[in-house]
């Protein structure tokens, strides 16, 4: 790898080399305050104030623009935040509604026949943006859809009753049993655009009918099984279209489940091949003062791929620390990002799994309780840690991350507090789930954009 400081740099957006050799606007002082009217502005304010708030209506939902937690224990101070956040999901528009003909149909046993969903327009193996209108139509299969009505009713009954993860707004709970239709509306509603999170909430036994009666070899693993019947799911999705992996992205399999990864929206170092290496070890070579531009920062995260971290002992931060040493950053002690209050530098937990996949391992810790936890995460320099042996650790690549809408709605749902420093502590600080960085597209960095 080429660690010197050229100005061409690989541009996550595209998956290309791109060309950082104009300076990157100052993201500090009034172009700080230019976010406001990016992520919502004084919006969410007025609303506290009483004022009466504009709602914007999306494929029929109404979007309100806050910036609060949606359940306990989620960013509880986020609604005291500067900067509010403008929650906007992107949604998909089915071309016709699920078949509920239960509500007419009153001479059917629902308890005893599986339910027929209606065919819907194709969801690209349920990716979160929707196709392109001239190359998709509705005559194309939901994958979903047709699943659900493969399965066996006692498995669509216990499927609706999962409860969500804590990251996912929480639906209304069912009041009483749920006949066969009215479980699979719900899980047709959870997952209409989700293939992969249908398969992860199955049980191995749960997948194997269904590969049964889809034809799919069953005597595999669950990761392996899962990997399978998406693959039928997407076949059947775009029929005899050739699509390509940006328009239909291949999931990978992390911890036994499927993981699709996001395209990178940011900087990130070249390698030479995917997912990357590990890389060999490398002497330390910390510039003399701090860095000037961010092209010098980056230049210093290039020359501390690789470097060991030695020991940390029993100090949680120790690695952490000798990192942001490695980029020449004085250490201030302040609320403000960590390099000329522009960009905070981050170290996260990864690790490879036996596939040779790369994954986040932990939640990082981002700021303590009383501090502004947004203001760390407007530019920020991810360094992906991985340890080596019982006792040591090295960079193994960097990430340089933006602020931009799409960051502040996956900031909003991944942020969460919990217990930090030792046992019997009463501090608390802020963390960021490990969903973030595949949903941000740091994976991406390490594993490759089309994973094959």
């Amino acid at each position: 790898m080429d660690s010197g400081v050229d100005l061409d740099r690989q541009r996550g957006g595209t998956g290309e080399l791109g060309q950082r050799g104009v300076r990157e606007p100052d993201h500090r002082g009034a172009d700080r305050g230019g976010i406001r009217s990016v992520v919502g502005g004084d919006h969410g304010a007025e609303c506290r104030r009483g004022r009466r708030c504009h709602r914007e209506r999306i494929a029929c939902r109404v979007v309100q623009h806050d910036a609060r937690g949606h359940y306990p224990g989620q960013l509880r101070q986020l609604g005291g935040e500067p900067i509010p956040v403008a929650a906007i999901e992107r949604v998909l528009l089915l071309e016709r509604a699920i078949d509920r003909r239960g509500a007419t149909d009153g001479h059917r046993d629902r308890d005893r026949e599986a339910p027929e969903v209606a065919v819907h327009g194709a969801t690209v193996a349920c990716w979160s943006a929707p196709p392109p209108a001239s190359r998709w139509t509705a005559d194309l299969m939901n994958a979903v859809a047709h699943m659900i009505s493969l399965l066996p009713p006692e498995v669509i009954r216990r499927i609706a009753a999962l409860r969500p993860h804590r990251f996912v707004a929480k639906a209304s709970e069912p009041r009483g049993v749920l006949d066969v239709e009215q479980a699979s509306a719900r899980v047709f509603a959870r997952w209409d655009t989700d293939l992969c999170g249908l398969l992860n909430a199955m049980t191995r036994g749960e997948l194997a009918v269904l590969a049964m009666r889809l034809g799919v070899r069953a005597e595999l693993r669950s990761p392996v099984l899962r990997a399978a019947l998406w693959e039928r799911g997407a076949a059947l999705e775009r029929g005899d279209t050739e699509v390509s992996p940006a328009v239909q992205p291949r999931p990978i399999v992390l911890g036994g489940h499927l993981v699709v990864q996001a395209r990178p929206r940011g900087l990130y170092p070249p390698s030479a091949t995917w997912p990357r290496a590990m890389p060999a070890p490398l002497a330390a070579a910390p510039p003399g003062d701090e860095p000037d531009t961010l092209d010098e920062l980056l230049a210093a995260a290039d020359r501390a791929i690789g470097v060991r971290l030695g020991a940390r002992g029993r100090d949680k931060g120790a690695w952490g620390l000798r990192a942001a040493r490695l980029l020449g950053i004085v250490e201030r002690n302040e609320s403000e990002p960590d390099w000329r209050g522009d960009v905070e530098v981050k170290t996260v937990p990864v690790a490879r799994e036996p596939s040779g996949w790369w994954r986040v391992v932990e939640d990082p810790a981002i700021a303590m309780m009383n501090e502004p936890v947004l203001a760390k995460l407007q530019r920020t320099l991810w360094l992906a840690r991985s340890d080596v042996g019982s006792a040591d650790a090295t960079i193994v690549s960097w990430y340089l991350l933006d602020w931009d809408p799409d960051i502040a709605r996956l900031a909003r749902r991944y942020l969460h507090d919990r217990p930090k420093g030792p046992a019997g502590s009463f501090a608390r600080g802020h963390y960021l789930h490990k969903r973030f960085f595949a949903d941000a597209g740091m994976l991406a960095t390490l594993n490759g954009t089309h994973p094959g």
